[in-house]
């Protein structure tokens, strides 16, 4: 699998990300939470997005800091998510500390809930 982040992996749609929060599923490793949505096949596997609040971070400078610390953790362990072809799946990774943390803490936290997300869906495809 290649370690890249490309345009077909950027969750953006309005409609799918407030699909996202009614539909979806979701769980914490602080200090990031998942929000996750499985849907039938379509033209991509994963799309994901990603989150900080505005209130917690009023400098876009941290905002952002925060955001590519989450897309790089995430580029560097999605091969820890075994998706089969007939599957799809949004992710909406939400960061809910009120510090910066550091990219270690964010790595072990992306790496504890893809985990934990791969053992889900794995359940979900043998029933």
């Amino acid at each position: 699998m290649k370690l890249t982040f490309g345009k077909n992996e950027k969750l953006k749609s309005k409609k799918a990300i407030e699909a996202l929060f009614s539909e979806g599923q979701s769980y914490v490793s602080h200090p990031i939470r998942i929000v996750y949505k499985v849907n039938p096949k379509s033209d991509y596997t994963i799309r994901i997005a990603e989150s900080v609040a505005k209130k917690k971070f009023k400098h876009a400078v941290d905002r952002n800091l925060l955001k590519r610390r989450i897309k790089e953790a995430y580029r560097l362990n999605k091969h820890l998510l075994e998706i089969t072809e007939d599957l799809s799946i949004d992710i909406l990774f939400i960061y809910t500390s009120s510090k910066i943390q550091s990219y270690e803490k964010i790595d072990q936290s992306i790496q504890e809930i893809l985990t934990k997300l791969n053992i889900k869906l794995n359940k979900k495809e043998q029933h």
